[in-house]
């Protein structure tokens, strides 16, 4: 299992090229600024620019640490498993900072609707039903519950700060 050890990623901006995604961002330990990660988007690999040599090298030494990443499959290729480096350091920071900026975004939009998933959605996807104020998002969830009939196809809902929870019979 991934461990990030006080290393995180922040500010990442993404633009799409033609051979594949660029992306900056800043690389923090403990919350302080410690240097920045890049990719040029041209099927380079992820590079960190340290702001000193000690952070480098700590960085690395907690790399080293790491032990081996496995790529799940996906399309024709199979599973494989590669030691980790800072390529892989940085990918698996890079999902973590993609998963908070989701929690934040679900969060957002789920202040004005009931975020689910029903039966047969895959993970990437999810549906929504706005509610109007005066409703707290809690009374809208115990009104659809009580009273919408397709809301026993619903398998999961997105609880603000909590994330996505089981509801309901997964096989109806």
């Amino acid at each position: 299992m991934f461990n990030p050890n006080g290393y995180d990623i922040k500010g990442v901006k993404y633009l799409p090229t033609h051979d594949g995604v660029a992306f900056t961002g800043t690389l923090l330990k403990d919350g302080k600024r410690i240097g920045t990660i890049e990719n040029s988007g041209t099927g380079g690999p992820n590079c960190a620019h340290f702001d000193t040599r000690d952070a480098e090298a700590a960085c690395r030494a907690w790399v080293a640490t790491l032990g081996t990443h496995t790529y799940p499959a996906r399309g024709a290729l199979p599973e494989f498993t590669v030691p980790h480096d800072e390529e892989t350091a940085i990918e698996c920071l890079l999902v973590i900072d993609d998963e908070r900026r989701e929690a934040r975004d679900f969060d957002r939009r789920a202040k004005t609707a009931i975020v689910y998933r029903e039966h047969g959605d895959r993970s990437d996807q999810y549906r929504s039903a706005k509610f109007k104020a005066p409703l707290t998002p809690a009374t809208a969830l115990a009104e659809y519950r009580a009273r919408a009939p397709w809301w026993k196809k619903v398998t999961e809902v997105w609880h603000i700060g909590q994330g996505w929870k089981p509801e309901g019979d997964p096989t109806a």
